[in-house]
């Protein structure tokens, strides 16, 4: 059975899913792929499961028996639990709940009550069944001049009967079925995985818009980054398209916080009941950040010492603190001559790993100069570096430059590091300005987005060229540094 009546259409529609860094991982669905985001959120509502082997298989033919399976598990999950349990086969099971709710029908214009579910379903078979589960109440499609209509804008529209142009009628205003590059609907065509859990996926959306605000049950599973449970299931009653962490008591998971790189879906759905959410140990910034706020409720801290308190100095970019911390002024951001600046340096050596001719490395060591302020937090972030299982090589090691009294950059203040810098080029807009090239996976001195090198200096407030200011997502156009790391973000 369905878990909602359906209630009068609402006025507003605001998007269900977004696209996480972490979502799932599948062999022949790398995140360059057309369909990855719809995709990714459709196998985290459940609404499409990848292979045993690990594939998502995409591009594969979906059959009458699949598609029933993906909806009936989707919209009466309770009734096909029951049919399996009855000793039904899967794709039978799928079949005798879509009978049993009217969403398959034995005088259906193709005849599946007793037909193979081992054929391949096609794209008009697929409409009437998904028109069978959407509530009355879409708001229709406009455009200048007024009211967009399936019948004038598939020139196919003519070759279906009119069962079939009832369906599309409905799911087309909808936005559920938007049609092929070349403007038809091309009924007659196979679904295949992809096009078959994106239609899916598009009309939870609508469902779940026309819901909005709906209560229901969700059951919690809170976990560590191992998997871990932190804490016992938490089961309450949330709203439909409500922002789904704010459900998490937290009164148990003091110390931890979310990782919302990993959440797939940020919002409650009506067609999922159980939601699983991984929370991280807090940095000891983050730590100190609840510390103050706490303090602050008890009437020990004042609000206008937030902005000085020193989980600021390991946060991302500019502020007060770190001014304070490097020049001794809040407002003060460079040195005003050479002379001041070197008297502000230090020189130190740091351990490191070489790579031999051979492939093997070696421990060594490299001197650079840096900000005075900053010795102790730089000694710390290369020893960590070099304590990293990875053992990530590092040929070239810089630090303080001074590169003129009207330069802009943090290599006047000593805030600035340069690794690699020949494997690692710096581009602005588009064109190569230092180095020669990038290659993480593919070149060892290569500093990986994803690698420890990056993570290591994040954490203790310095930024990363390579996206701190990237004007593009292509690591060979727009404006990326990826040899450079920085104090203050620039």
């Amino acid at each position: 059975m369905r878990r909602f009546p359906f209630p009068a259409a609402l006025a507003l529609i605001v998007s269900l899913l977004v696209l996480p860094a972490g979502a799932a991982d599948y062999s022949d669905l790398p995140a360059g792929h057309w369909a990855y985001a719809d995709m990714t959120q459709a196998a985290a509502l459940g609404l499409i499961r990848g292979m045993e082997d690990g594939r998502m298989a995409p591009d594969e033919t979906l059959t009458w028996g699949q598609y029933l399976v993906m909806l009936t598990r989707t919209f009466y999950p309770d009734d096909y639990a029951t049919a399996l349990d009855r000793g039904l086969a899967w794709n039978e099971a799928g079949r005798h709940v879509a009978l049993e709710n009217s969403l398959l029908r034995s005088n259906d214009p193709t005849p599946m009550a007793q037909g193979d579910l081992s054929s391949p379903i096609l794209r008009k078979d697929a409409v009437l069944l998904l028109d069978r589960l959407l509530p009355d109440g879409s708001l229709g499609r406009w455009e200048e001049g007024g009211r967009l209509t399936a019948k004038d804008s598939f020139p196919d529209w003519d070759s279906l009967t009119s069962p079939y142009q009832y369906a599309l009628s409905r799911l087309f205003d909808a936005s559920i079925v938007l049609g092929r590059l070349d403007g038809s609907f091309d009924g007659e065509a196979v679904i295949q995985r992809t096009d078959g859990a994106i239609l899916l996926l598009r009309l939870v959306r609508e469902v779940d818009r026309q819901l909005w605000g709906a209560e229901t049950p969700v059951t919690l599973h809170i976990v560590s980054e191992a998997g871990e449970p932190l804490c016992p299931d938490q089961t309450v009653t949330a709203r439909v398209n409500y922002y789904l962490p704010g459900y998490v008591d937290e009164t148990e998971l003091t110390g931890y916080a979310l990782r919302e790189d990993l959440l797939t879906l940020t919002a409650v759905s009506s067609v999922q009941d159980t939601y699983t959410l991984v929370y991280r140990p807090l940095t000891p910034a983050e730590a100190q950040e609840r510390e103050f706020w706490d303090r602050l409720d008890r009437g020990e801290a004042d609000l206008e010492d937030y902005y000085l308190q020193d989980f600021w100095l390991s946060a991302l970019g500019e502020n007060t603190a770190k001014h304070l911390r490097l020049f001794g002024d809040a407002d003060t951001r460079r040195f005003t001559s050479q002379e001041e600046a070197k008297a502000h340096m230090t020189s130190l050596t740091v351990p490191v790993w070489r790579l031999k001719a051979d492939g093997s490395k070696v421990s060594d060591t490299a001197t650079l100069t840096v900000h005075t302020a900053l010795a102790h937090d730089v000694e710390e972030i290369f020893t960590e570096i070099y304590n990293d299982p990875s053992q990530f090589p590092i040929k070239n090691l810089g630090g303080y430059d001074w590169r003129g009294d009207n330069a802009t950059g943090e290599h006047n203040t000593g805030t600035a590091i340069d690794i690699n810098w020949e494997e690692n080029y710096q581009i602005t807009d588009g064109r190569v300005r230092a180095g020669s090239l990038w290659s993480p996976g593919e070149n060892p001195y290569s500093i990986p987005a994803d690698g420890p090198v990056v993570r290591i200096f994040a954490e203790h407030g310095w930024s990363w060229g390579g996206d701190a200011w990237a004007t593009s997502t292509d690591p060979a156009t727009g404006n990326h540094d990826y040899m450079h790391f920085s104090y203050m973000g620039e």
